[in-house]
């Protein structure tokens, strides 16, 4: 089974309120690209992200797992696209103004290569000027969760149980258990296992300067030391 399609119908409610993370990209796109109409939302899951920036821009989603993508129709307006497929080889036969992966997505991709993929395949679909926004949990932040044991999370009755364990030098494994409470107040347990990974981000930031230029990072961390910040986002412009 895809990624995340069993835990497709609590993702949202374990996410959390997407509005913060919605208007910094928006901010993001409008101050690098501010004749921006079109954006791509990649790895978008559930369509959170993707309905949330549908009051501002044209909008259209990509993600592996047909279960999450089943989850983004109902809450998009009728008409947006929804593209069944992998983030490190998609071919959309269309180029946009703005191409967006939020929620740490980039980190499911398991080696570097595959991470070179994505940012090749990101500038094949963006205008020239064009901008590509991502975050990142750092090889750092999840090192630290590897160490810290249990996270329990309740929504509505419900509990997700995640722990996070070091399996490379830069891959994890998150063993995700939800007990979903049923009517008879007995609980249901549904588990996944989702793999992830992480690089430095000077190595990711030299990765993305074959296409890209006016680099950024951003976090809110120590500007000297974002590999120790808890996520960091990367934004640059699609060169000429």
């Amino acid at each position: 089974m895809a990624t995340y399609d069993i835990l497709a119908p609590y993702y949202d409610a374990v996410t959390g309120d997407c509005a913060d993370e919605a208007a910094l990209i928006q901010t993001i796109v409008g101050c690098r690209c501010p004749r921006a109409q079109t954006v791509l939302d990649v790895a978008c899951g559930t369509g959170a992200i993707t309905a949330a920036l549908s009051a501002e821009f044209e909008v259209a989603g990509l993600d592996i797992a047909p279960g999450m993508l089943a989850a983004a129709r109902e809450k998009l307006p009728a008409g947006v696209p929804l593209h069944l497929a992998d983030m490190t080889s998609f071919d959309l036969g269309a180029r946009f103004d703005a191409i967006v992966c939020a929620y740490q997505g980039i980190n499911h991709l398991l080696s570097f290569p595959a991470w070179a993929n994505f940012f090749a395949c990101a500038a094949r679909h963006l205008n020239p000027g064009g901008v590509l926004v991502f975050d990142i949990a750092t090889a750092g932040h999840l090192a630290s969760m590897a160490g810290s044991g249990k996270i329990v999370q309740e929504f509505g009755g419900s509990y997700a149980v995640l722990t996070v364990r070091t399996t490379g030098v830069a891959s994890f494994e998150w063993h995700i258990e939800v007990f979903e409470l049923q009517p008879d107040h007995s609980y249901r347990l549904l588990t996944q296992t989702i793999q992830m990974s992480s690089f430095p981000v000077a190595r990711i930031r030299a990765a993305l300067d074959p296409w890209f230029g006016d680099i950024e990072i951003l976090g809110d961390g120590d500007a000297a030391d974002p590999d120790h910040q808890e996520r960091v986002w990367l934004v640059g412009s699609r060169r000429p």
